[in-house]
C-alpha cells in the first residue's frame, strides 16, 4: 500500500495507455533565502507566493476568454487527459476526501471556466505570470534532485474524483488577515482577553474586600475580625473562603501560565535566526530556554507575569487565618485530704500561680463531687497538658502520696505551665516536695470560641501584585504587530510559506540528531518505525523535573504525616484547618500574626511550581500527538491569529480545554488541602478568673504551626493520582501512520524528546509535483497552509533515488520501512 512500483519494464508495456512522467520533470524547492538571511519576514503580512516585478501591463495585448468572442480550441487548458490510468502509487484510502457524490470531476471542467468564475480575466492571468518571472530574481534556487539518477515513474491521483472546485471560488480566491474587533477576540489574543478579565475580576474582589477592612478597621495594617463566635461557624467560614481564595488564585496560575507561553513562543524571525546559529527552540509549549533567543523585553514581561500569580497564590493564602479564644489552665499539686475539704494554706511561697481562695474552695468542692472533674492517670495526665495550649480542660489538680498535717495545698504553677516540667526519667510526675502523683483531676473548660480575621496589610501586598498581573497581560494587547509561533499550525503555516533552508533534505530529522548538530543529511534516511508512547515525548531532563517537582511537595507530607500518626494513634486524624494541641508546634523563633501566615503558606510555592512543570509535561504529550494526526488524515491547521481558507482557531494554545480545566480543578484541590494541612495556630489565651472573648495583647497569644492530618493525608491521595495519570496517559500509544512488514507500526510524525523548531521545520519542506499533462503544479499545492493537509511520501523512490516526504493537500503514500527519504 502506498509503495511506488520499481519494475518499468511493465509501465514501460502500458505507455500507450498511460503517458509517463520523468522525475527530472519535477518541480524543485524554491527557497526565498533573501529573505531568511535578511530576518525580514512578516508572519502578520499577507501571504503571498512570489514578490512582484515591474509592472508589464503595458506590454500585454488584450484578451478574451473563449465564450466572449474566441474560439474555446484557442484557449490552453491543462486538464488531464480522460485515458490516464492509476496502475502505481495509490495513495492510502483514508487520505481522501469521501464526498465523491457532490463533488464535480476537475476532468470535465476546462481552466478557464474555473478562471472566470473565480473572477479572473486573461489580462490579470498574464499579469500574475508576468509577476512570477520577476520574482524569481534574486532568489537562490537550492536543487533536491541534482545527485540522484533519473528514472520514468508514473503518478496517479492528482486529482481526486472527489476534488470539489467550487469551493476554491468561495474560500481561497480572497484571503487576507481578520480585521477589526474580531481579529482581537478570537486566538490567542482572546485568551489573553479572556484571562485578563478573570484577573481583573478577581483583582476587583480584592479591591472592593480591602475597602471594606479599611472602613472597618480604620487602618490598613493590622488585622480584622470579620467573624466571631462559634468554632464551628468560624471553621465553616474559614474553609469557605479558603476554597474561593485557591480557585483565584489557581485561575491566576493559569493565566499566567498562558500568557507566558505566548510571551516565551518566538516568532519566526528570531527562529530563523536561532536556526542560523544551530540553536533549535520550543513550539507549542511554555519554554524558558527560548529567553536567550527571544525578546529581552517580552522575556521580562513573562517573568513578570509569572512571579506576580505566583507571588499572588503565596499571599492571598495568607490573607484569611482562624484565631481560637482557650483558656489557660490552672495546675495544683495536692494531697489525697484535699479532695475531703482539708484545709489549706495560700501564703505566696505555695500559690505561685497567684489562684484567689474562691478559686480554690471551687476547685475543692468539684473534687468532692463524683463526676465533675476527669480522672486521669498521670501517664495520661501528662500527655495531655504536655503541649503549648489545652482547650479542653482550664485546671487540673495532681494527687500526691503526701501525708500533710498543715496544709492539703502543696503548690500552684503558673498558668499554661506544661507538666513535662516535672516529669522524671521514667514518665513519673513529680511534685515541687519530692513526692509522686498518682493520678489527677481535670475540670472541663467551658465551650471556646473562635474568631476569623483578615490581614489588611496583606491583602493590600496582594491586591497590588494582581494589579501587576493584569497590567502585565494588557501590555502583551497593546503589541499588535506580535506574530508569535505559539501554536503547531502556527509554526507549520510559516515553515511552508517561507522553508528554512538548515532542514532541508532532513524530512526524517529527529531531536536527538539536532542535539548532535547533524542538522542536516548529505545521504537519504531510513525510517525505522517503532511503536510510539505518549511517556517516549518529553526528555529525560524534562520527566526529572517533573518527578522532582512532586516529590518536593509528597515527600515532606508523607513523612509529617508518617510522623504525627505514630506519635498520636488513639486520636490521629485531625479535622481541616483545626490547630490541636499535639499537631501544634512552636517555632525556634517567635513569629507575629502578620508573619506566620505568610510562613506557612510558603509551601504554596511548590503547588505553583508543581503545575506548571505539569501543565508543560502536559503540553509535550498533546503537542506530540496533535502532529502525529497529520501522518493519519488530512488536517486543516489549528493556527493562534489571522485563520485564512480551511485554518481553524482556538482559545486554548496546545492543551485541550478539556485536559486544561481538569488540571486547574485538580490543582485547586491540592492548593487548598495543602492550605488546610499546614496553616497558623494562633491561640488567644485567657485566665481562668476572667475570661474574655476579645482580642488579646500579644503576650497572651500563641502563635505555632500547625498541621491537620486529614488534609495532609488528602494531598497525599490528590499528589499520587496525579501522577498515576501522568503514567497512565503516557503509556497511551501514538496511532500507526506507516507500515513494516504489512503491519501498521510507527509514526514519523511523532516529537521523541519533546518540541523542537529545527525537527518540525524539516517536516515543512514543501514537494511541488507536477502531473502529467500539466505545467504547473496544481493550485491546491501552492498555498498548502489554506487547506486541509496531511504528510507522508509526496514522490516516491525507484531504484537508488530516494523518497520525498512532506505535506499535500492531494493524498499523500505512507513511508515505509527500508525506504530512503529526504
Amino acid at each position: 500500500m502506498g509503495r511506488l512500483r520499481s519494475d518499468t519494464h511493465t509501465t514501460m508495456m502500458e505507455s500507450s495507455r498511460r503517458p509517463s512522467l520523468w522525475a527530472g520533470s519535477l518541480r524543485r524547492d524554491h527557497i526565498r533565502l533573501d529573505d531568511l538571511a535578511s530576518d525580514r519576514i512578516d508572519e502578520g503580512q499577507p501571504y503571498t507566493v512570489s514578490r512582484s516585478g515591474p509592472s508589464s501591463a503595458s506590454r500585454q495585448n488584450s484578451f478574451a476568454w473563449p465564450f466572449h468572442g474566441r474560439n474555446a480550441s484557442e484557449a490552453h487548458s491543462t486538464t488531464r487527459s480522460s485515458h490516464f490510468t492509476f496502475r502505481t502509487w495509490q495513495p492510502r484510502s483514508f487520505f481522501r476526501p469521501h464526498d465523491d457524490t457532490v463533488s464535480i470531476d476537475r476532468s470535465i471542467v476546462p481552466d478557464y471556466v474555473v478562471n472566470f468564475m473565480r473572477g479572473e480575466t486573461p489580462e490579470t492571468l498574464a499579469r500574475k505570470k508576468e509577476q512570477r518571472k520577476w520574482g524569481q530574481h534574486g532568489v537562490e534556487v537550492t536543487p533536491r534532485r541534482g545527485t540522484f539518477a533519473s528514472h520514468p515513474i508514473e503518478f496517479g491521483h492528482y486529482y481526486s474524483s472527489s476534488t470539489d472546485i467550487t469551493r476554491d471560488l468561495n474560500t481561497f480566491s480572497s484571503w487576507s488577515r481578520k480585521s477589526g474587533l474580531r481579529r482581537h477576540v478570537t486566538g490567542w489574543r482572546g485568551g489573553v482577553i479572556f484571562n485578563s478579565l478573570i484577573s481583573f475580576i478577581i483583582l476587583l474582589v480584592g479591591i472592593i474586600c480591602l475597602i471594606l477592612v479599611i472602613a472597618k478597621a480604620k487602618l490598613l495594617a493590622g488585622e480584622s475580625a470579620i467573624y466571631s463566635g462559634d468554632c464551628i461557624t468560624a471553621e465553616h467560614i474559614n474553609i469557605g473562603i479558603h476554597i474561593v481564595i485557591n480557585v483565584f488564585g489557581v485561575a491566576l496560575l493559569s493565566g499566567a501560565n498562558y500568557v507566558f507561553q505566548i510571551l516565551s513562543s518566538p516568532t519566526r524571525s528570531e527562529v530563523t535566526v536561532a536556526h542560523g546559529n544551530k540553536h533549535w527552540l520550543d513550539i507549542g509549549i511554555p519554554s524558558i530556554r527560548n529567553f536567550l533567543h527571544i525578546s529581552g523585553f517580552r522575556a521580562a514581561v513573562a517573568v513578570i507575569v509569572l512571579l506576580s500569580a505566583v507571588a499572588s497564590q503565596v499571599i492571598y493564602n495568607a490573607v484569611i487565618f482562624t484565631t481560637q479564644n482557650v483558656v489557660n489552665y490552672d495546675v495544683l499539686f495536692v494531697t489525697r485530704s484535699f479532695l475531703d475539704h482539708a484545709p489549706f494554706s495560700n501564703d505566696a511561697n505555695i500559690n505561685e500561680g497567684g489562684l484567689s481562695n474562691l478559686d480554690i474552695i471551687s476547685l475543692q468542692d468539684a473534687a468532692s463531687q463524683a463526676g465533675t472533674l476527669t480522672n486521669m492517670t498521670s501517664t495520661a495526665c501528662l500527655k495531655e497538658f504536655s503541649s503549648i495550649f489545652q482547650p479542653s480542660f482550664d485546671a487540673v489538680l495532681l494527687i500526691t502520696d503526701t501525708v500533710s498535717t498543715t496544709s492539703s495545698l502543696i503548690r500552684t504553677t503558673e498558668s499554661g505551665t506544661s507538666l513535662t516540667t516535672f516529669a522524671s526519667n521514667n514518665n513519673d510526675i513529680t511534685a515541687p516536695d519530692g513526692s509522686i502523683v498518682q493520678y489527677c483531676l481535670a475540670r472541663p473548660s467551658a465551650p471556646q470560641t473562635c474568631s476569623v480575621n483578615l490581614s489588611g496589610s496583606i491583602l493590600g501586598i496582594a491586591v497590588l501584585l494582581n494589579l501587576a498581573t493584569v497590567i502585565s497581560m494588557a501590555i502583551i494587547l497593546a503589541r499588535s504587530t506580535f506574530e508569535p509561533l505559539v501554536t503547531l499550525g502556527d509554526s507549520i503555516r510559516s515553515f511552508l510559506r517561507h522553508p528554512d533552508p538548515t532542514t532541508a533534505n532532513a524530512c526524517l530529522l529527529t531531536k536527538s540528531d539536532v542535539r548532535k548538530g547533524n542538522w542536516a543529511f548529505e545521504e537519504a534516511q531510513f525510517f525505522v518505525p517503532a511503536n510510539h508512547y505518549w511517556f517516549l515525548t518529553p526528555s529525560f531532563p524534562r520527566w526529572t523535573l517533573t518527578v522532582a517537582s512532586w516529590l518536593a511537595i509528597a515527600a515532606p507530607s508523607a513523612v509529617a504525616l508518617g510522623l504525627m500518626v505514630s506519635a498520636n494513634l488513639d486520636d490521629p486524624l485531625t479535622r481541616f484547618g483545626v490547630a490541636t494541641p499535639q499537631f501544634s508546634f512552636l517555632p525556634p523563633s517567635p513569629f507575629g500574626t502578620a508573619q506566620m501566615p505568610l510562613v506557612t503558606a510558603l509551601p504554596q510555592l511548590l503547588i505553583a511550581i508543581l503545575y506548571f512543570v505539569v501543565n508543560a509535561h502536559l503540553t509535550t504529550y498533546f503537542l506530540s500527538h496533535e502532529f502525529s494526526l497529520f501522518a493519519r488524515s488530512p488536517r486543516s491547521l489549528r493556527v493562534s491569529s489571522n485563520p485564512a481558507g480551511e485554518q481553524t482557531t482556538s482559545l486554548f494554545l496546545t492543551l485541550p480545554r478539556p485536559v486544561s480545566w481538569t488540571l486547574v480543578a485538580w490543582f485547586t484541590a491540592m492548593a487548598f488541602s495543602l492550605s488546610q494541612a499546614v496553616f497558623p495556630g494562633v491561640i488567644a489565651l485567657s485566665s481562668s478568673d476572667s475570661p474574655s472573648t476579645g482580642p488579646k495583647p500579644p503576650a497572651d497569644r500563641i502563635v505555632a504551626v500547625s498541621f491537620s492530618t486529614q488534609a495532609l493525608l488528602t494531598l497525599l491521595a490528590l499528589l499520587v493520582a496525579l501522577l498515576l495519570g501522568l503514567f497512565i496517559l503516557g503509556c497511551r500509544r501514538t496511532g500507526a501512520a506507516s507500515f513494516a512488514s504489512g503491519e501498521a507500526k510507527g509514526n514519523p510524525l511523532v516529537l521523541r524528546g519533546g518540541s523542537c523548531s529545527a525537527v518540525i521545520s524539516a517536516k515543512c519542506h514543501h514537494h511541488d509535483v507536477v502531473p502529467p499533462g500539466h505545467q504547473a503544479p496544481q493550485q491546491n499545492e501552492r498555498e498548502l497552509w489554506l487547506r486541509s493537509i496531511a504528510w507522508g511520501v509526496v514522490e516516491e523512490g525507484s531504484g537508488m533515488r530516494p523518497g520525498r516526504c512532506g505535506f499535500s493537500a492531494n493524498g499523500v503514500g505512507c513511508v515505509d520501512a527500508g525506504r530512503n527519504y529526504v
